[in-house]
């Protein structure tokens, strides 16, 4: 028996262009999934690849209203935590 078709009924946000990622913006989307609405975070490529595809990214996660909530916390937290942001020189990364 096929399965039916799913209507994840996506809802597009917002969109954050992303300094680190070039090529690709983060998507802040709310769909249908595991039986409730979800924040569904996700990276969409707008630099076609190699074969020129252009769209969303494997890279993404969902998230429920809590833990979306709980995730705003703890950035809102780091964001306001100037050292957090102070560029680290010890033990790093050797070229």
């Amino acid at each position: 028996m096929p399965r039916k078709a799913h209507d994840y009924h996506n809802n597009l946000h917002d969109v954050v262009k992303t300094s680190c990622h070039i090529g690709e913006e983060l998507h802040v989307v709310t769909t249908n999934a595991y039986n409730t609405r979800v924040l569904n975070l996700r990276m969409f490529k707008v630099m076609p690849s190699k074969t020129g595809y252009t769209g969303y990214t494997k890279n993404g996660f969902f998230l429920t209203k809590n833990e979306a909530r709980e995730l705003r916390d703890h950035i809102s937290e780091l964001i306001e935590n100037e050292s957090a942001w102070d560029v680290v020189e010890e033990n790093s990364i050797k070229e």
